[in-house]
């Protein structure tokens, strides 16, 4: 029998949305809200997204939409890294969270890279490096929580890619 071609759209359709349905349960691209960088910090950004690891932690490199060289994400749920993010509020003058000393704020080394972490919703973190020419930023899911911080296996790539503003106020030390 020969599909009519009625029937045959009715077939194509319902192939496009098999395959798209597959593709958002095997861990399509995943929605970033990107930084646009310019000069030195899209420079270290796009040389950053160059040199993350395939795998963070066990979890597979995904996609991210739209595709930037400011974003990258692992696993699913998504940890997310950002690059080119502005400065930290603990470190802006002019937010209430403000606090160059760290006094109230979690601070810590994670293999010679320093980070600020903060929670959010659903029982992740959120880290940003405090130090870095272009601020990076982490946002692992809640889903992780109780597993070991996947922050050290970036510090490698962050080191070599972002190096270390002396200027900035603040140390980790």
């Amino acid at each position: 029998m020969t599909p009519t071609p009625a029937r045959h759209a009715l077939l194509s359709a319902a192939a496009l949305a098999a395959a798209l349905l597959l593709a958002a349960c095997s861990g399509g691209s995943v929605r970033v809200a990107a930084p646009a960088t310019t000069g030195a910090a899209g420079k270290q950004c796009a040389a950053l997204k160059a040199a993350l690891p395939a795998t963070l932690d066990g979890k597979k490199r995904r996609g991210t939409s739209p595709a930037a060289a400011t974003a990258a994400a692992w696993g699913d749920p998504a940890i997310v890294l950002r690059c080119g993010v502005p400065q930290p509020d603990v470190l802006d003058p002019h937010s209430p969270a403000y606090d160059p000393h760290m006094d109230s704020h979690d601070a810590e080394e994670v293999n010679g890279v320093c980070w600020t972490s903060e929670p959010v919703d659903g029982g992740g973190f959120r880290y940003t490096t405090l130090q870095q020419q272009a601020y990076v930023e982490v946002t692992v899911p809640g889903a992780y929580a109780h597993l070991q911080s996947p922050i050290g296996g970036l510090a490698g790539p962050i080191q070599r890619t972002d190096p270390v503003d002396r200027s900035r106020p603040f140390s980790c030390d």
